[in-house]
């Protein structure tokens, strides 16, 4: 692979956002190792932003609305941020998971892209998420005849609609490879979509330890408005149903009947926040709402214990990171939690009694019932470089290949 010449064009919706820092930043981490170990790449971030009707619509139901981002910084390098332009029509259409509406995005994206950048002079499209830059990435290499990558990220598969299960069972079979970043994802696609897993492959998202790593309990939660003589129960993430936002309340009801000593941090926003305000305890809870990404290291280190309630779950990035610094996680047995976590002692069992079964393996935590070691599960194979060389070794076997079949 050239270290002159970028090989591979990357892209993705998904990016940090003026909102919401840690959007999308398992990506830019990504790029980041991949530029460490000389992988010559373009990235093409992409969007559509709210124009003043649509952030009326997702103000009512509850979403934060996007802001208008001119470009990426990665490594002293700006990447501007294509825009993609959709009508009223189509931006309802994408929330209401109407088909024909991502299709219309993805072609955009499409379009964007290769009015951007030289798509015959590439040797491979990576596109981060099945639906819609996958469907971009499909179409690209139709019209290019460059072959593409895709990596499924949790929600495209696991909470896919009904309405695109045609088009991301496309994707994913003409792909020269499929990147899940949890056995579970996998298993989903291949029972949900038949998909038969033969040019698929494991790689999940990673830590980097240099930034996530113990620091000083007491100053973290001076610097997060934290109570010091409370033990401390964490949430970061979307408030939303999918990631379990909605069991916080009865979590927190069971652990208080088991504990005198207890404190939640709910960290993060959406469309729950104004329940959860309501239920939840509120001399012992601190909403501290969306943290920039800089600041998550001290999140994780002012808490004592991340719970993990969802629903569907990818894989959970937010895990490593909280074990990489010292913090106990518990969580529900689903998705690619279980992974992440690699503990089944800290997983409920989805039973009728999941809250106060989370509560219960709270509470052994903070007793300090269960002893294992925390840094070690995160270091040697979610490091984020040795994810980089995973998919660098993609790169080069599909490249290799291609140019095998072209002489």
């Amino acid at each position: 692979m050239s270290r002159e010449t970028p090989s591979v064009l990357i892209f993705s919706e998904m990016f940090p956002k003026p909102k919401s820092s840690s959007s999308g930043v398992f990506i830019v981490e990504r790029l980041k190792a991949l530029t460490e170990l000389g992988v010559p790449f373009d990235f093409a971030p992409v969007s559509t932003f709210d124009n003043f009707p649509i952030r009326l619509v997702k103000k009512l139901k509850g979403y934060s609305p996007s802001e208008s981002v001119k470009s990426v910084n990665l490594n002293e390098k700006h990447y501007p941020v294509l825009n993609v332009s959709l009508g009223l029509r189509d931006r309802i259409g994408l929330i209401r998971q109407e088909a024909n509406s991502w299709v219309k995005y993805a072609r955009g994206m499409a379009t964007a892209i290769e009015k951007n950048k030289k798509i015959q002079e590439f040797r491979l499209l990576h596109a981060h998420r099945v639906f819609p830059e996958g469907y971009a990435a499909l179409l690209l290499s139709e019209k290019y005849n460059v072959p593409y990558i895709v990596t499924a990220h949790g929600g495209e598969i696991h909470s896919i609609s009904n309405n695109n299960k045609a088009f991301v069972k496309e994707v994913l079979e003409k792909a020269a490879k499929v990147i899940f970043v949890s056995k579970a994802l996998m298993r989903d696609a291949s029972e949900k979509l038949d998909y038969d897993k033969s040019n698929g492959i494991v790689i999940p998202n990673g830590v980097d330890t240099n930034v996530f790593k113990p620091m000083d309990k007491e100053e973290a939660r001076r610097k997060m408005s934290l109570p010091l003589d409370k033990k401390i129960v964490g949430f970061v993430g979307n408030l939303m149903e999918v990631k379990g936002a909605d069991r916080l309340p009865a979590i927190a009801e069971e652990l208080m009947k088991l504990r005198s000593d207890v404190f939640f941090l709910i960290v993060g926003d959406g469309p729950l926040i104004n329940t959860l305000r309501e239920c939840m305890p509120t001399d012992l809870t601190h909403f501290a709402g969306r943290v920039e990404y800089e600041l998550m290291p001290v999140v994780m280190n002012g808490i004592d214990v991340l719970v993990i309630p969802s629903r569907q779950e990818g894989f959970g990035t937010v895990i490593l990171e909280a074990r990489a610094c010292g913090a106990r996680v518990v969580g529900t047995n689903v998705g690619g939690i279980p992974e992440a976590i690699g503990d089944e002692r800290l997983l409920s069992s989805n039973s009728e009694d999941l809250s106060e079964e989370l509560a219960q393996r709270i509470s052994w935590i903070i007793s300090d019932e269960l002893e294992f070691d925390t840094v070690s599960h995160c270091v040697p194979s979610y490091d984020w470089h040795e994810i980089a060389r995973k998919e660098r070794d993609i790169y080069e076997e599909i490249i290799g290949e291609t140019a095998k079949s072209h002489r």
